[in-house]
């Protein structure tokens, strides 16, 4: 079997790469998740062997109680999901052709009966195959339970014809906050040789901007912190909801001061922050770390890791 660079490149197929075992080994040494009841969106296969799997458990020093051969069975990802420490495992998927457990769209949100009912959701590479984004990321986060982890492995660039979307960090960022009842514990991008961790663009000041030559992916692990709320706080990104608050700093200053004109308020406001943008604009566009693929990256943005440390 044909061994994809990443999860979702395998025509119609969706499972783990040798680089999405990784990704789950690492996250559950390093953050001690607890896999409890979990549910996969579609069926994922598995394109490492069993071999690598405990070649790989052994590497992250992990207990690794593997009791099938996934490759005398069906293919699928439960006997891995399962040695991972998960007792219970559904899958979701819009059609019946890979017997899932659970028969929905996830355009639809589902239904309160599965509201809090699972420790571990896995996108392994279905949400950007979904049409209506905002009802399937909703519908993950209402189905997990408080304590509970989303982990998604999805196209990031370099993918276009794959699915609906590929999506940028900050999406996720702005979607797993406090306000929605979730804190995002980790964000990685897959290169074919390599991980990069990801700093928040609210926190960096800035957009963290990357170009590359090669297939991206992201790799997300959120933790829900509090029960599900009935308004959802919709995501605005972070450079736009700065700019607009010092916009309405002027203008308060403004009627405060009785300034007459917007010229006036320009001149005597926006300067310092202005040059502070320009500067941090320019420096995002300076080639870093132009290896691998990737041309161009802020490094202010992305770090190189060794997940294995």
């Amino acid at each position: 079997m044909p061994d994809p660079i990443f999860a979702t490149i395998s025509g119609d197929k969706m499972g783990f790469s040798r680089q999405g075992c990784e990704f789950l080994f690492h996250i559950r040494k390093r953050y001690g998740i607890a896999w409890g009841s979990t549910l996969t969106l579609g069926r994922q296969q598995m394109f490492i062997s069993p071999k690598e799997a405990r070649a790989m458990a052994e590497s992250f020093a992990l207990p690794f109680a593997l009791k099938e051969d996934w490759r005398s069975g069906t293919g699928y990802c439960e006997p891995f999901i399962s040695a991972l420490g998960a007792g219970t495992i559904d899958s979701m998927d819009a059609s019946d052709y890979e017997d899932a457990t659970i028969i929905h769209d996830l355009n639809v949100p589902v239904s309160a009966e599965l509201h809090g009912k699972y420790d571990c959701i896995i996108d392994g590479g279905t949400i950007e195959h979904v049409f209506h984004f905002p009802n399937a990321i909703r519908s993950c986060m209402d189905m997990l339970a408080p304590g509970g982890h989303y982990i998604g492995i999805t196209p990031a660039d370099n993918q276009m014809g794959h699915g609906f979307y590929q999506f940028s960090p900050e999406l996720y960022f702005r979607i797993f906050v406090p306000a929605n009842g979730f804190e995002v514990r980790t964000m990685l991008l897959q290169t074919p040789s390599e991980w990069l961790e990801i700093r928040d663009p609210e926190v960096v000041g800035h957009r963290g901007t990357l170009t590359s030559s090669t297939p991206l992916m992201l790799a997300i692990l959120a933790r829900k912190t509090s029960s599900s709320s009935s308004e959802f706080h919709i995501p605005q990104q972070s450079d736009y909801q700065n700019a607009w608050s010092i916009v309405e700093s002027i203008r308060s200053d403004s009627k405060r001061e009785g300034e007459s004109t917007i010229r006036h308020m320009v001149r005597k406001h926006v300067p310092v922050p202005l040059k502070t943008m320009l500067r941090k604009v320019v420096r995002s566009f300076s080639p870093k770390l132009g290896v691998d693929g990737l041309r161009r990256v802020d490094r202010d943005s992305y770090r190189r890791i060794r997940i294995q440390d």
